[in-house]
């Protein structure tokens, strides 16, 4: 039954509705997470709260610590299935949200990315509190930069009125670029982020 938590890498919890799927109350769901966050298996992504006169989501995002185990227990065994998953964009949103936490963990400093989304769909993957500053990152497995890659962070500019210097792109490729919306940061260069 846990594997339906893994379908749902980098997704919203929806409590009700996985009980739903699994034929158990939202109650039974809610001990299932805290036993899975206690065995560091998963960690939980809250949504950041600023107001921008839109309606919120307020649901957490489900991450796991090891996007290997994600990918086992969901039968996926070489990258070349990866690279053809339905799920390859949340395992890789997964993927570099858990390492940016990890890498911060290790330096024993507590958490300071969330991610926003409104309600009529607008999202940030991830925003990194580093002092004042509040950067946006958006993550995307593409190995090819694509300008639809910006959208998100080109709403997100209009709305928050943030600097360009605080807009990061992450894609599947492995060139870092300037670009006008953002710096581009290859997926592997994920220790230029602020606050690491």
């Amino acid at each position: 039954d846990f594997i339906i938590f893994f379908a749902r890498s980098a997704q919203n919890i929806q409590r009700n509705s996985i009980g739903i799927e699994l034929g158990i109350t939202h109650k039974t769901v809610k001990s299932w997470i805290s036993i899975l966050e206690a065995s560091f298996i998963i960690f939980l992504l809250y949504p950041h709260y600023r107001n921008f006169n839109k309606r919120l989501v307020k649901q957490p995002k489900l991450l796991f610590y090891d996007t290997g185990l994600v990918c086992s227990l969901l039968g996926i065994d070489s990258a070349k299935q990866v690279a053809t998953h339905y799920l390859r964009g949340s395992i890789f949103e997964n993927f570099i949200l858990s390492e940016y936490l990890k890498n911060r963990l290790n330096k024993s400093k507590r958490s300071n990315i969330y991610f926003w989304r409104d309600r009529t769909g607008n999202e940030i993957d991830m925003l990194i509190e580093n002092g004042s500053a509040l950067s946006a990152v958006e993550i995307k497995s593409g190995a090819t930069i694509n300008d639809e890659f910006f959208d998100g962070l080109r709403k997100y500019r209009k709305i928050s009125g943030t600097g360009i210097e605080f807009f990061f792109l992450v894609y599947g490729g492995d060139r870092n670029i300037k670009r006008k919306d953002a710096q581009v940061l290859g997926w592997n260069s994920i220790y230029q982020l602020p606050g690491l």
